[in-house]
């Protein structure tokens, strides 16, 4: 085991949020830095969920929120307080905050496309929704801004788990009008499913070779989502909308609440 990926794995086992005393020096960084990318790029790839041609998810871990700040801090000579302050209160919106959540990064793609355009102002008005089934247990997505309506096409968001479910592992997506939903391919399924306890399963990296041979075609809706068949809010003002209502359960959409009313590689 190289010294690069033994830190990389006792930094995503931890469990608490990233301070100073975690980071290595600037120097000690550029001498692992080349191998410490390597592995966040099998890291990421592995937790990446592609939605529609507009919009994936990327779920993110302790250890991609110390590269993120690594990084940053690397292109700062003499950070000021208020530099690392900015930079650790961000980036520990991507590490769980306790043991059975997951947090991920929902990118907006295709620059100023229409249906890009849509979903980031369906972001801003609440008006978008995501969930997980995994492990029996539907995690339903929140975005971690504050409703202010602001237009960004990145968002962090945090899935907790809110309902027991069957054993299908799917990702459940959509707006007020329409929801979809496509399966977790065997990776993402393993993966996801040790984050939720990762202290119990610090050897993130390795994947049984069952798992990293099976691999499942992603598919698109083709119907319902963005332009042209819904119509784009104009803003301001966005659009307000009602909460869904609370999962019951059960083993389908529609049972558990989520049914018809989330860079990295």
């Amino acid at each position: 085991m190289t010294k690069s990926l033994r830190l990389a794995q006792k930094i995503y086992a931890n469990t608490s949020k990233l301070t100073a005393s975690d980071l290595l020096s600037n120097e000690d960084y550029e001498e692992e830095r080349a191998d410490l990318l390597r592995l966040a790029t099998q890291h990421r790839k592995q937790r990446r969920l592609r939605l529609s041609q507009d919009l994936s998810l990327v779920f993110e871990t302790r250890f991609t929120a110390w590269l993120q700040i690594q990084e940053e801090l690397r292109w700062l000579t003499q950070p000021s307080h208020q530099d690392m302050a900015e930079v650790f209160s961000r980036c520990n919106l991507l590490v769980p905050s306790y043991q059975g959540e997951l947090c991920a990064t929902l990118f907006v793609d295709g620059g100023d496309n229409p249906a890009s355009l849509y979903w980031i102002q369906c972001i801003a008005a609440n008006a978008f929704s995501v969930a997980l089934r995994l492990s029996g247990q539907v995690l339903r997505g929140r975005s971690r801004e504050s409703s202010t309506g602001t237009l960004a096409a990145v968002h962090a968001f945090i899935f907790r788990p809110t309902a027991r479910c069957g054993p299908a592992s799917e990702i459940i997506w959509g707006d007020t009008a329409a929801q979809h939903a496509a399966p977790l391919s065997a990776m993402a399924r393993h993966v996801l499913s040790r984050d939720l306890n990762a202290p119990s399963n610090p050897s993130c990296f390795m994947a049984p070779t069952s798992v990293m041979r099976t691999t499942t075609k992603t598919t698109f809706p083709t119907a319902g989502v963005g332009p042209p068949s819904l119509t784009l809010p104009k803003y301001p003002p966005l659009r307000v909308v009602m909460a869904c209502k609370q999962e019951t359960g059960g083993d389908s959409p529609e049972e558990s609440g989520i049914g018809v009313n989330p860079r990295g590689d």
